[in-house]
């Protein structure tokens, strides 16, 4: 019995929140949509990391994967293992009933389309104990036998339309005839967030990507499989770490990226694989800030939704006291108001619910249609929705409710009771204090918010006023594909009729590799830069001093080298720097040494010019010292910068079509400008997300504010009346209604720009961000006195109207009023 009450008790109210929202229903609509829309926007920054963090593929007990992982030190990027590695630890451990490798993912073209793949063990299918949807998958004999891929479904339908006939139909993948054996089910990703165009086997690596001509065997993979039956995690985790002890000593021969890199083997882990990334604080520093900016707009509405509810308290004073009066509880009546409270905040679940599927297309929609095709083919889906996204606006909407409605509830049965029954008004302050505080809780998000929108527009229009320093209108970059087939490819480029000079660099556009510059003056971090002569000519860098690299300099076996401005002057304060001796050795610590990275061949290196400093495509104003080291086209790994006559388009879709004649897979191609317009995507996206989020936190607090005063004046009627009666002025009136939100504002306005500046302080003083502050300016004035400026104007205008009715109150009807 004393089971059942409860239950009981909770129906009751329910019917009865029901009735009372049956004589509310705007009062019940306006909680319902602003809950929702907090709730909402919050769904979708848990919806993505639902997506790669807690949601599994469609895969056999995906709970029971694991993938064997080396613990990196620190500023050291994860070594890898080799396929032969790999293959030896599995073997030799016995602690896997079964486990595959994962190897590179790579671009080819397959029948002239640009398809991302991904090249995985035979057993790679049957791990994971995924079918396909459509033919079959990939088997351990496929590694032997005839060339085979499978298709995701995204891929078979994008890029062949849904086509039945295509299964034992070849394709041309980079020139290599291969056979698709079938397609997987929409959704399933292989464990990455995004899923590949096609899966192929390992083997065929020598094949379809020649730019690697290294042997399967020593192609660095991920290790991912099951443990035995029985086996617990810290079982498998000490029987690998013995493994690992019994192994050789690494070699100093050992490729990149891998033990044997002539450094000690990082510590083997073992890391649950159940979603396609692993939770990390890499993860959480990136979620962190989207969950704390949609999570503002939550708070605003339910300060919103708890104003309200303080207000609707007032009225309901005479039947709150009637119900204590007859012998209800005040703990009853709190939990009464509170079930009413959460099963709005459950309606607001389920439309919040819908709210984020449409977010979640605009964005989808926003960034595909606004993406760049020349960088390459972008694989975002709207991520689907599971129990996990349902179970987290259940748990939103209760503890919302929490928020907005336990103060009010605690407010409205506080209150004198014989009093109450006689219908009168309670005045009390705590209602009060409870709603400035609210005000200026909302104010201060608001701020936060709009302060970041503001930054982030000043850094969006400062980088159209930056020089880069290089020509960008009428240069191609052309990035080798195929090493087998760079001189075919330098001989297309120079066949070209609209091309016009052509230069060899590495990196490409968009960095340079860290090192570590010596002289007599001391060491100075830099990037450095291989180039052939022609590049400060054809990209505009202009050599202010000495000279640049002669016809017969190229190759880092001449030692000579060009210094940018800004290192000359840091090397050699006191002295000419051409001539000095430029000691030059690579940061391994900030940036590991990659196998796709031309040697060094010298360390030591004679000043022959200095070059003009150049802020590149970083979009910062801050311009790095810089040191050019000479080398030739024909150089493994280096890309290709061409100057062209006429539009820089139409030029790379000709050369597209010149390597395709040739090799499809042998190149790809990218303009300049669109390279350089891409870095400022990233800018615009950070900048739309914070100016939306922004207009909507300010639009709720202007409301609320709206809301509050309007409430107020209302509460006030009689007062302002005898005050008019008495020879108060309309303005005197208005000044008097601004003054009540004057303090909880100011309060808003003053915590919210600490806020921005201690956040951004904080964001810059963490490790890996601190280079955002050359791109964005966090501490900028000019956003934060607008943003200020803006607000308070804002809430001026909304607190207008309610003031200027309340000075035209007439002072004889608000006297007869009861």
């Amino acid at each position: 019995m004393n089971l059942q009450i409860p239950f009981d008790s909770v129906v009751r109210d329910v019917r009865y929140a029901v009735r009372s929202f049956r004589h509310a229903p705007l009062v019940a609509l306006t909680i319902v949509t602003t809950v929702a829309l907090g709730l909402g926007l919050v769904a979708v920054v848990f919806t993505f990391l639902n997506a790669v963090i807690f949601r599994a593929d469609e895969v056999r007990n995906p709970h029971e994967l694991f993938a064997v992982e080396r613990h990196p030190s620190a500023n050291a990027e994860p070594e890898r293992f080799t396929r032969e590695q790999s293959d030896a630890l599995v073997r030799e451990t016995g602690l896997f009933s079964d486990a595959f490798a994962k190897g590179p993912d790579i671009d080819v073209r397959i029948d002239a389309r640009r398809m991302e793949g991904s090249l995985v063990t035979g057993n790679f299918f049957q791990v994971l104990g995924a079918a396909a949807a459509r033919g079959r998958t990939l088997t351990p004999s496929d590694e032997l036998g005839d060339p085979a891929i499978v298709l995701s479904h995204r891929a078979w339908s994008r890029h062949f339309a849904s086509d039945p006939a295509m299964f034992g139909r070849p394709l041309l993948v980079n020139g290599v005839s291969v056979q698709v054996v079938g397609v997987m089910p929409e959704g399933f990703r292989g464990l990455v967030v995004a899923a590949p165009d096609f899966w192929a086997p390992l083997s065929l690596l020598g094949q379809i990507h020649r730019n690697d001509p290294a042997s399967t065997d020593s192609v660095v993979v991920s290790i991912i499989g099951r443990l035995n039956p029985g086996l617990s995690r810290e079982q498998a985790l000490a029987g690998l770490r013995v493994w690992a002890a019994r192994q050789p000593a690494p070699s100093p021969a050992g490729p990149p990226g891998t033990a044997a890199s002539g450094r000690p083997a990082q510590p083997l882990m073992l890391e649950q694989r159940q979603g396609t990334v692993t939770l990390s604080a890499d993860v959480i520093a990136l979620f962190t800030p989207l969950f704390f900016a949609f999570g503002l707009i939550l708070v605003i509405a339910c300060a919103n939704v708890a104003n309200l509810l303080l207000a609707r308290a007032v009225t309901r004073q005479r039947e709150i006291g009637v119900r204590l009066a007859i012998g209800a509880s005040r703990r009853r009546l709190i939990g009464q108001l509170l079930t009413e409270s959460l099963l709005l905040a459950l309606v607001s679940a389920a439309l919040a619910f819908g709210i984020s599927r449409l977010v979640l297309a605009a964005i989808v929609y926003g960034v595909t249609t606004t993406w760049a095709p020349a960088i390459g083919d972008i694989r975002l889906a709207v991520p689907p929705a599971d129990w996990r996204v349902a179970l987290f606006l259940v748990a939103g909407a209760m503890v919302s409710t929490v928020f907005f409605a336990l103060v009010p509830a605690l407010q409205a049965t506080r209150l004198e009771l014989v009093r109450a029954m006689r219908g009168e008004v309670v005045r009390d302050g705590r209602p009060g204090r409870a709603r400035n505080a609210l005000v200026t809780l909302q104010v201060t998000a608001s701020v936060l918010l709009l302060i970041c929108a503001a930054v982030f527009l000043r850094s969006a229009l400062g980088t159209t006023t930056i020089d880069p320093g290089i020509r960008t209108a009428d240069i191609v970059f052309v990035s080798v594909t195929n090493e087998q087939m760079r001189g075919a490819l330098l001989e297309a480029v120079k066949n070209e009729p609209s091309v016009g000079s052509v230069a060899a660099a590495w990196p490409g556009p968009m960095n340079d590799r860290v090192g570590s510059a010596g002289s007599a003056s001391g060491k100075l971090a830099v990037g450095y830069k291989f180039v052939s002569p022609e590049y400060f000519n054809l990209l505009g860098v202009d050599i202010v001093r000495g000279r640049g690299f002669a016809q017969t300099e190229r190759s880092a076996s001449a030692a000579v080298a060009v210094v940018s401005e800004s290192a000359a002057r840091q090397l050699w304060p006191d002295r000419e720097a051409v001539g000095q001796v430029l000691q030059l050795e690579p940061d391994a610590t900030r940036e590991p040494p990659r196998s796709s990275e031309p040697p060094l061949l010298s360390r030591t290196f004679v000043v022959v010019g200095i070059a003009r400093d150049v802020a590149g495509l970083q979009l910062s104003k801050v311009k790095e010292p810089t040191v050019y080291v000479p080398i030739d086209a024909e150089s493994a790994q280096t890309s290709f910068a061409v100057r062209v006559h006429g539009d820089p388009e139409r030029t790379r879709l000709a050369l597209l079509d010149r390597f395709a004649a040739i090799d499809p897979g042998i190149g790809e191609v990218a303009t300049l400008r669109t390279i350089a317009s891409m870095v400022a995507y990233l800018l615009q996206i950070a900048f739309w997300l914070t100016v939306t989020l922004g207009a909507l936190a300010l639009a709720l607090t202007l409301s609320g504010l709206f809301s509050v005063l309007s409430y107020l004046v209302e509460q006030r009627t009689r007062e302002i009346g005898v005050r008019i009666a008495l020879g108060a002025t309309g303005r005197s009136i208005a000044t008097l209604v601004l003054s009540q939100l004057a303090g909880p504002v100011g309060l808003g306005l003053f915590l919210g720009g600490s806020l921005t500046g201690a956040l951004s302080a904080l964001l810059l003083a963490t490790l890996g961000t601190g280079s955002i502050g050359l791109i964005v300016r966090l501490s900028d004035p000019v956003a934060y006195i607008g943003s200020l400026l803006c607000i308070v104007m804002a809430c001026v205008c909304a607190a207008l109207i309610p003031a200027l009715r309340a000075g035209r109150i007439d002072p004889i009807a608000a006297l007869r009023q009861e």
